[in-house]
């Protein structure tokens, strides 16, 4: 079965896009459409988003709406435990995109440069104040990972629910991969509205294949059930 047949399923809204700039601009608008109701209703909001290089064209479109952000408090759904300037920090990358809008938004940073558990912590007390994320953006790799939720790392099964114990966890480094801080399936499945970036055709069959695949194998299972929104282009 198709994809968008799979989400239809579902009841998942499903935009599948011709370009990378539809895919931006469409994505943008959403959010940003998002954003804008919540301030109108209550003066403040928050948006999570997600690392990678796949958010970046719709970030720099996020970037040109119209909003008051600075009543808009902005966090990232996972970091790699690296300083700001390091070129593998999402942090980095979401500030290079959203210029405009993080010189007036409040920024919730996940990496403070004490150690992977104490960031961790910090991370915890600032966002559980502001929880559930009005906004929140997920990404997905080509091993179904979301989040800093890898198939297979210790602590999984427990990480994924909505009852994990922890809104913030950190996650030790494992061969290559570096350490790093995540949100947990509290935090993730608590948001208002829920969208979900992929980008490619092997991102797209990793997703078609997730929706009948156990969380443990592919983590991004946990989250293809309403109120999730899934934005697609062909192009990686």
């Amino acid at each position: 079965m198709k994809l968008a047949e799979l989400a239809h399923e579902r009841r998942l809204p499903f935009d599948d896009a011709p370009s990378a700039e539809a895919h931006a601009d469409a994505l943008a608008r959403r959010v940003a459409g998002a954003l804008r109701a919540v301030l109108d209703a209550r003066g403040s909001a928050t948006l999570a988003l997600s690392g990678g290089r796949s958010p970046e064209g719709f970030l720099k479109r996020l970037d040109r709406e119209t909003l008051d952000w600075s009543k808009v408090t902005v966090t990232l759904v996972d970091e790699r435990w690296v300083p700001p300037d390091h070129p593998d920090s999402n942090e980095g990358m979401v500030r290079r995109c959203l210029p405009v809008a993080l010189a007036n938004a409040r920024w919730i940073p996940l990496y403070r440069g004490q150690d992977p558990e104490q960031d961790a912590l910090q991370a915890e007390r600032m966002l559980g104040g502001l929880m559930p994320v009005d906004v929140l953006v997920l990404g997905m790799g080509p091993d179904g990972h979301t989040a800093s939720l890898f198939p297979g790392m210790p602590g999984l099964e427990e990480a994924l629910p909505v009852k994990a114990p922890e809104l913030v966890r950190a996650i030790p480094p494992d061969g290559e991969r570096k350490a790093r801080i995540t949100m947990t399936g509290r935090a993730l499945h608590q948001a208002k509205l829920l969208l979900l970036q992929i980008n490619g055709e092997e991102k797209r069959e990793v997703l078609r294949r997730a929706f009948s695949a156990s969380p443990l194998e592919l983590p991004i299972a946990e989250f293809l059930r309403p109120p999730l929104e899934i934005y697609y282009c062909p192009q990686g």
